[in-house]
C-alpha cells in the first residue's frame, strides 16, 4: 500500500537539518562507493516555468525514486507556484511497489541545507569560526544553520540587496543561532575575515568576485543551479586550490559558475572532483588552513531518496501518512 506523507505530517516527525547532515553524508559516500545512481535531472522549460524530473537509486539501501516539480505560474518566466508543491516518490527496488509519495518542500529545504554542512564538514578547517553569507532568504537560512551545526561558528556577516530584509534577517539568525549575525553595508564587505563564503541566491549574474578574496577560504555556491545562472566570477575559480561538485554529470548540465569558466578556459572537467570522492578519502584534499576552495552545489536526486527514505521510515513508525489507492 503506498502512503502519503504531507508537510503537515513531516512537522510531527523529528527531522530538521541537523538531522539531515548525517543522511546526506552517508549518501554521498554510497555515491563515491558506486552504490548509488544518480542521472543529471531532466528540466521541460515553458514560457512561464518548467517541469522537472529527477530520479535516482540507492541500491544499498534497496530503493529508488525521483522527485517531480511543476513550478509554473502565471505570465512570463519562472514564478514560485504554491498551487503546485513538488513531490518525491519512492520504490522498492525489490518489488517495484511504489511504498510513498511525500511532499518535498520541507525535506527538500533540509537537504539542501545538510549538503553545505557536509562540504564544511570535509572542506573548511576545524576551527573555521567565521561566514560570509550572500542572501537572506530561506535557503540562506538553512545554509548557515547547517555549517553552524558542523563548525564552531562565532560571527556571520551577511548581504542582501534589501536593507531592511537584511536588518531584519540578522536579527532573526542571531537570536535563533546564538552568534552574531552582523548585516554588511556592501557586498565587497562580505569575505572580509570569513573562513566560509556561502552564496545562496538566485542572481545569474556574480555577486561573488575573486578580487574581494584576500585569505584562504572555503566558498559555498549552492544558489546557481541552472546553465544560465552564476554566482561567483571567474577568478573566484583561478583562485581555487580545490574545486568540487556535487556530481559532475549534473553539473555539466546545471552548474553555470562551472560552464561559464571551462568555456572561458579557467579550468576543465578533469580539475574538478566529486564530493563522494572527498567524503570517502579517494583523493587529496590540500591544507585547508592555508587553500582557498569551492564547493558548487546543485542538489542530488540521490539526496531526495535518501531523505524520502528516512521520512517514510519515520512516519511508518509514527503512523502517520494517509493510505491511498492508485
Amino acid at each position: 500500500m503506498t502512503i502519503l506523507i504531507s508537510e503537515e505530517d513531516i512537522a510531527k516527525l523529528p527531522l530538521s537539518v541537523k538531522a539531515a547532515i548525517p543522511i546526506m553524508e552517508d549518501t554521498f559516500r554510497q555515491l563515491g562507493a558506486g552504490t548509488a545512481e544518480n542521472p543529471p535531472r531532466y528540466r521541460m522549460p515553458f514560457r512561464n516555468g518548467f517541469i522537472q524530473f529527477g530520479p535516482a537509486a540507492l541500491h544499498a539501501k534497496g530503493v529508488a525514486g525521483f522527485k517531480l516539480w511543476a513550478n509554473i505560474g502565471k505570465g512570463e518566466g519562472v514564478h514560485k507556484n504554491n498551487l503546485t508543491p513538488s513531490a518525491n516518490y519512492l520504490y522498492s527496488m525489490e518489488t517495484g511497489e511504489l511504498l510513498a509519495i511525500v511532499h518535498a518542500l520541507t525535506i527538500g529545504r533540509y537537504r539542501t541545507s545538510a549538503v553545505s554542512a557536509v562540504a564544511a564538514k570535509y572542506l573548511s578547517p576545524e576551527n573555521a569560526s567565521t561566514i560570509g553569507l550572500y542572501s537572506a532568504g530561506k535557503i540562506a537560512e538553512g545554509q548557515i544553520e547547517a555549517v553552524c551545526a558542523v563548525r564552531p561558528i562565532k560571527s556571520i556577516r551577511v548581504y542582501s540587496r534589501r536593507p531592511p530584509e537584511r536588518e531584519e534577517f540578522c536579527k532573526r539568525m542571531s537570536k535563533r543561532l546564538g552568534v552574531d549575525v552582523i548585516p554588511a553595508k556592501a557586498p565587497e564587505e562580505v569575505p572580509r575575515d570569513a573562513d566560509i563564503i556561502i552564496t545562496a541566491s538566485t542572481a545569474e549574474e556574480p555577486i561573488l568576485f575573486g578580487d574581494w578574496i584576500k585569505r584562504p577560504t572555503l566558498v559555498i555556491a549552492a544558489g546557481a543551479n541552472h546553465w544560465y545562472k552564476r554566482e561567483i566570477d571567474g577568478k573566484v575559480i583561478e583562485k581555487a586550490t580545490l574545486i568540487v561538485c556535487d556530481e559532475k554529470e549534473q553539473a555539466k548540465v546545471e552548474g553555470g559558475n562551472f560552464l561559464w569558466a571551462i568555456a572561458h578556459g579557467l579550468t576543465t572537467w578533469d580539475r574538478i572532483e566529486e564530493m563522494g570522492d572527498v567524503v570517502n578519502g579517494h583523493i587529496s584534499v590540500p591544507d585547508l588552513k592555508t587553500s582557498t576552495i569551492v564547493f558548487g552545489s546543485h542538489g542530488l536526486a540521490t539526496n531526495d531518496v535518501a531523505m524520502t527514505l528516512e521520512t517514510y521510515n519515520l512516519a511508518k513508525a509514527a503512523g502517520l501518512g494517509r493510505d491511498i489507492s492508485l
